[in-house]
């Protein structure tokens, strides 16, 4: 890490951070800057706390069937067509 991200980097990266979807590398690049920049730090703990919300409200959710069913129909038929 030559020279530490800018607020600007660290949003464009905090999805992917929250979801751990980042290098090693760029994760603590945004991990440092978390640290160093209490902005950036309060609006990453707004989207985790957003993001595991509606990770929960999701798992409450449950596909009706007719709708699961019209849904798999179009992938089989996409992946036949391949």
């Amino acid at each position: 890490m030559d020279q530490p991200i800018d607020c600007r980097e660290a949003e464009a990266r905090l999805q992917d951070y929250l979801k751990q979807e980042l290098t090693p590398a760029l994760a603590v690049e945004v991990r440092v800057h978390l640290d160093r920049c209490r902005r950036c730090f309060h609006h990453a703990r707004f989207e985790e706390n957003f993001l595991r919300m509606l990770e929960e409200r999701a798992r409450q959710e449950v596909c009706p069937g007719p709708v699961r069913d019209r849904i798999l129909q179009a992938l089989r038929r996409e992946a036949e067509r391949g």
